[in-house]
């Protein structure tokens, strides 16, 4: 009887794991003139993962962690980066705030920005109440936007989307397999 009470404990245990949400919160600030990219990114609203500045060097971009500490990545790199599993197509959109203080040179492009987010937002199936959009109208060449994003995503969301990963590379091996034993 208590083996039985251990496997369902443990089936219970996985199957909380694997459906239980979880949130990443991202909160970015870019500033035109300053030239300056801050980014955060938090697990359930506490829990900083990663966070600093970002900046371009010679050949690529340069993710500033700490005060010692930077990720390089080249130019080159992220094309192959691209290519590979990606985790983005996991993640949930839940919410959004977006703050843009800008001049009158970049009002057209900033405010039609807002629109194609907002559409985009709705579309994917947020709720009104999950987003907030503020464009400020200000003096001179000014461009600062702010922006707050909650994403989620479970376990079994990435589970299946791995296992697609899997299965499509598996299948141009065998592909290739194929092309060269018939060749």
């Amino acid at each position: 009887m208590g083996r039985f009470f251990l496997v369902l404990g443990v089936l219970v245990a996985l199957t909380v794991l694997l459906f239980i949400p979880i949130f990443l919160e991202t909160d970015a600030h870019y500033d035109m003139n300053r030239r300056k990219f801050t980014f955060a990114v938090y697990l359930y609203k506490f829990i900083k993962l990663i966070g600093g500045y970002a900046s371009t060097y010679q050949g690529g971009i340069a993710l500033h962690v700490s005060e010692k500490k930077a990720i390089l990545i080249p130019y080159a790199q992220m094309n192959n980066e691209r290519k590979k599993f990606s985790f983005l197509k996991t993640f949930r959109l839940r919410s959004l705030i977006l703050t843009t203080e800008t001049g009158a040179e970049y009002l057209l492009p900033t405010s039609l920005a807002h629109g194609i987010l907002r559409t985009y937002f709705f579309i994917i199936g947020g709720r009104k109440e999950r987003i907030e959009n503020n464009l400020w109208l200000t003096d001179g060449d000014v461009l600062r936007i702010s922006f707050h994003c909650v994403f989620f995503f479970n376990l079994f969301i990435l589970l299946c989307n791995f296992i697609k990963f899997l299965k499509e590379k598996l299948k141009i091996l065998w592909l290739k397999n194929i092309k060269k034993s018939t060749t």
